[in-house]
């Protein structure tokens, strides 16, 4: 009788445990859910309903961190920068290894949304020496610095950023900016092209497309091109292919790179496909000229170079160019610019898998 007494109480001792366990799991279940449902609609653009989820999120476990983040994330995007502010503190405070630099990216473009750039520079500075080097902090410095017009700064960052990663296209596309900015306009273009075969289809692609054909001068410069950066997009990673280009680094200046004779390489070649068709279309332009540019340097760094022009960069276009692959290259980067490059990809949907293949693999293949 004593026994059967002994295991009731053990029994409804045991119980409510159980009981609050099962409560537990099913309020963290409920809060993973809610934050999924609220990155959904945050990507989706719906950045209010994904607030109100992650709101919710935080009514039953305040001390959500990736909740708090995301939060943080969408008034962000909604500009507003007191909460982006708020949220993003709250995260860097709590330490957490996987979203902490987020955080300071986040916190140091609510800040910079303030016109409190120079905020921001110190807060990045703060978490370079707390966190250690992170691409996300190095670009996000590069990226205040180009705010400030401080080019030299800029390039400086962004070297390191693409250093630390090499698959972020976003790092390339402000690295293209920059460089033009400064007047290296040869390897701006390359720099352009390195972006584009990241993210050949966006409409900052678009634009950037446009910017390097003014820069090539096949376009005239009718007004200024709008520069976007989608930071939003870069705190969670950009959007790239599966074209990871490997041993690269940001182009700096390059004294032995003689810009005279690729202006003229440039020129003339412009000037003899137009005096054969003066309504000659812009893609083959393009294609031609690019080409042209490509093979000049190839010739220049026959001179035994130094420098990641000379070693990386000439080589790695070259490979391309002297490739059968040249024309798919030509409309893969082309893609968000030329109706007739989406058409042609419409109308060839093995090409695109097929230039990855060799790209990833070589010529054995």
């Amino acid at each position: 009788m004593k026994q059967s007494l002994l295991l009731i109480l053990v029994i409804f001792s045991m119980t409510p445990l159980f009981t609050l366990t099962g409560y537990g799991q099913n309020h963290d279940a409920r809060v993973e859910v809610l934050i999924n449902e609220g990155v959904e609609l945050h990507d989706a653009g719906e950045y209010e309903e994904a607030i109100d989820r992650y709101l919710e999120a935080l009514e039953i476990d305040s001390t959500s961190v990736l909740a708090n983040y995301e939060l943080s994330l969408s008034y962000l995007a909604l500009k507003d920068f007191e909460n982006a502010l708020e949220y993003s503190s709250w995260v860097i405070d709590s330490s957490n290894e996987q979203l902490c630099c987020g955080a300071y990216a986040v916190k140091s473009e609510a800040l910079a949304g303030l016109d409190r750039v120079d905020e921001a520079i110190e807060l990045l500075r703060e978490g370079l020496e707390k966190r250690g080097d992170e691409y996300l902090l190095h670009f996000n410095m590069a990226l205040n610095y180009y705010k400030k017009g401080n080019t030299d700064k800029t390039l400086e960052h962004l070297k390191r950023a693409i250093d630390l990663d090499k698959t972020h296209s976003g790092a390339f596309l402000l690295n293209a900016y920059s460089l033009n900015d400064k007047g290296l306009w040869i390897q701006s273009i390359l720099s352009f092209q390195m972006f584009l075969l990241l993210e050949p289809d966006s409409r900052r692609s678009k634009n950037a497309f446009e910017e390097m054909l003014q820069t090539m001068r096949i376009k005239k410069l009718d007004e200024p091109i709008e520069r976007s950066f989608t930071q939003l997009q870069m705190t969670r990673g950009d959007t790239a292919t599966t074209l990871h280009p490997g041993n690269s680094s940001s182009l700096g200046s390059q004294s032995s790179l003689d810009q005279s004779s690729v202006y003229r390489v440039i020129t003339s070649t412009i000037d003899s496909l137009k005096a054969v068709d003066a309504n000659i279309d812009e893609f083959t332009l393009f294609k031609t000229v690019n080409k042209a540019f490509i093979s000049e340097l190839e010739k220049e760094s026959l001179e035994n170079k130094e420098g990641i022009l000379w070693t990386f960069y000439v080589p790695f276009f070259s490979r391309i160019s002297d490739s059968n692959y040249y024309e798919t290259f030509c409309r893969y980067i082309s893609v968000s610019y030329f109706p007739e490059s989406f058409e042609w990809w419409q109308q060839n949907p093995d090409a695109a898998v097929n230039f990855v293949i060799w790209f990833e693999k070589g010529d054995a293949t």
